[in-house]
């Protein structure tokens, strides 16, 4: 009996360190899904934010301040999930008779115009002993035929 019992106390001690091992891997694991899960909800959002632009530019093109709304639609799509992204920009541009231009307000109806949100999303990095990028370009672009014109 003595000698079960100088067994079984080492035991514990191993199956301590199995267990804290298997709990550590399993913490990376939950933690990089949740991860790469925000990432792909904010590149969702992202595209959403685009497409909701563009549908605006579109419809709204002979603005003055196309642009400045454009953006400001952006940002509200966004629903302030900027701040995980830096160098966030949002561009409108168009295309009149197969010629690229940056003047959507002289766009005729059936000309392409385009908006494109693009921003580098940083990584929170809460995976340890797993390197990950610090940042990732994120870009989306979306093209629509105007509606409205002069």
């Amino acid at each position: 009996m003595v000698i079960r019992r100088l067994h079984g106390g080492r035991r514990r001690g191993a199956v301590l360190v199995e267990t804290s091992v298997i709990i550590g891997l399993v913490a990376m694991l939950v933690f990089g899904v949740f991860e790469y899960a925000r990432l792909l909800m904010d590149w969702n959002l992202l595209n959403n934010a685009a497409r909701e632009g563009c549908r605006y530019a579109l419809a709204n093109n002979t603005s003055t301040t196309i642009s400045t709304s454009v953006q400001s639609i952006v940002n509200t799509y966004m629903a302030g999930e900027t701040k995980d992204f830096s160098n966030f920009q949002v561009t409108v541009s168009g295309i009149h008779l197969g010629v690229p231009t940056l003047l959507v307000n002289s766009l005729q109806p059936g000309d392409a115009i385009t908006v494109t949100v693009s921003g580098t999303y940083k990584f929170m990095n809460i995976v340890p002993f797993i390197h990950m990028p610090t940042s990732f370009l994120i870009t989306s672009g979306v093209t629509m035929l105007c509606e409205g014109g002069t």
